[in-house]
């Protein structure tokens, strides 16, 4: 005890001027990256609770979030309908896990804390910070890096390079799923793609904007980030990388582009569909995984949605309860109307972000999650094309909306919301956006009713004269006669 009070004494000594000086979306940005890198996965306490690296930094981040407020750095905002709406999300999901008896050796309400609380403070802390220029050139800079490094760190392990590989437990062969794909230091190939989709997406939007000598490096860039989506052999990855790439060309790009872009990559994904049908259902992807059970896994996925749907048949409102799925869907495997092997898919969880949510928190807890995805997603678009703003600003907006994308494709292959650290950078992007665009609305209006003020009295002028020279006229006009 002793030695944590001078622990803390010292730190304090350092603190003050953190909480002066310290940039919250930095800050945000660091504790994402600790914890896909040096997440549980490196060095975890287990206990009532799993302690991490990245958890600890993230509570001082959110202490000094706090106590910034008011300050230089960050703000009090005025709340909106995204706010509002991600308290209700977070406080639905908090009562979902309370609905029935948790399975065995899982806890619900940690699922809740690690999955949806800690994911909602960091779109407080992103929420609250006076976001500026250089504050966004460093995000692209910072998540541009570690795209790099997932890249070729995901080539690698494809490869069976892992001597070269860090950390050393991403090629630990004890931990056998996904081996030999790109899964990264979460360990999940559909993780690891998402954060690889955003990587790809900055490198896209610098590539299309910088001039003639910076395209040559952020060319390359975007070329290690195809690489290493290629990397994770999985499906949803690559078309979410492509649809991100899709969106960041169509807005950036001429019209006359967009047109012969689109046409080009319809026939392309045609001759590939056709071509490679069978090779992509069968693609062998893992170690120790055939191509046969790669094919099986594919098959599962119809099965999951009639259990899905099945379940919400018996809950549709409010559902089974957040993080009791594996206990509430037991007796539905034995479901006989169907034809169908219900019963394999047991000990899986649901391959499909929407039906997951539906089935664990209903039709609120649904509603909830789309219409603040909707909201996110149009806001970035919105942002994207607003003129008002800077560029780098506008470029936040495509960022946002690809990576969104990148995370829609991807859930509907897998539940993306059980994904150590997704739900982070989620919270995270979606904090940026909706701060960017209160802000372009405080910085916007001012301007517009100052505009509108010397335009209002130069029409009033001609009026008024008018007036004062009719009144002299009539004066003048009797002495005259």
């Amino acid at each position: 005890m002793f030695l944590a009070v001078l622990f803390i004494v010292a730190l304090s000594v350092w603190f003050i001027p953190m909480i002066e000086r310290a940039r919250l979306p930095m800050l945000g940005a660091i504790v994402l990256i600790i914890g896909t890198v040096f997440g549980p996965a490196f060095y975890s306490i287990n206990g009532p609770l799993q302690v991490s690296i990245d958890r600890v930094l993230f509570v001082i981040v959110c202490i000094v979030a706090f106590f910034s407020l008011r300050g230089l750095t960050a703000r009090i905002p005025q709340l909106n309908g995204s706010d509002w709406l991600v308290a209700l999300y977070v406080g639905w999901v908090l009562v979902s896990t309370r609905r029935g008896d948790p399975p065995v050796g899982s806890s619900p309400l940690g699922s809740w804390i690690f999955y949806v609380l800690l994911p909602a403070m960091m779109y407080g802390v992103v929420r609250v910070a006076k976001l500026k220029d250089i504050d966004l050139n460093r995000l692209e800079v910072v998540f541009l890096g570690l795209g790099l490094y997932l890249a070729i760190t995901g080539f690698f392990e494809s490869r069976g390079w892992y001597s070269l590989v860090f950390p050393r437990f991403i090629g630990d062969p004890t931990n056998w799923e996904f081996l030999g794909r790109a899964r990264g230091p979460l360990l999940n190939p559909s993780a690891n793609g998402i954060l690889l989709t955003v990587g790809l997406s900055i490198a896209a939007i610098r590539f299309l904007r910088a001039e003639r000598a910076g395209k040559l490096g952020y060319g390359i860039a975007t070329l290690f980030m195809m690489l290493g989506i290629y990397s994770t052999l999985t499906r949803s990855v690559w078309i979410g990388g492509f649809v991100a790439l899709a969106i960041i060309f169509w807005q950036v790009t001429p019209r006359w582009t967009k047109a012969l872009g689109l046409c080009t990559v319809i026939l392309l994904a045609g001759f590939v569909a056709a071509g490679l049908k069978d090779q992509l259902l069968r693609m062998k992807r893992d170690k120790n995984l055939s191509a046969a059970e790669s094919e099986k896994s594919v098959q599962l996925r119809p099965l999951l949605a009639i259990i899905a749907f099945e379940m919400m048949k018996d809950a549709p409102i409010t559902g089974h309860g957040f993080g009791l799925y594996q206990e509430a869907s037991k007796r539905y495997f034995s479901i006989r109307s169907y034809g169908m092997p219900l019963e394999v898919t047991r000990g899986y969880h649901q391959h499909n972000v929407l039906l997951s949510i539906a089935v664990n928190t209903g039709l609120i807890g649904l509603t909830l999650f789309t219409v603040l995805f909707v909201r996110w997603t149009r806001g970035g678009w919105q942002l994207s094309k607003n003129r008002q703003v800077t560029r780098l600003q506008q470029d936040a907006g495509i960022l946002v909306v690809a990576s969104l994308a990148g995370y829609f494709v991807g859930g509907m292959f897998q539940d993306v919301t059980i994904m150590p650290m997704i739900n982070m950078y989620l919270f995270f992007f979606a904090g940026l956006i909706v701060n960017l665009i209160q802000a372009s609305a405080e910085q916007t209006a001012p301007a517009t009713s100052s505009s509108r003020t010397p335009e209002r009295i130069r029409l009033s002028l001609p009026s008024i004269c008018d007036q004062e020279t009719e009144a002299v006229d009539e004066w003048l006009r009797p002495s005259a006669s």
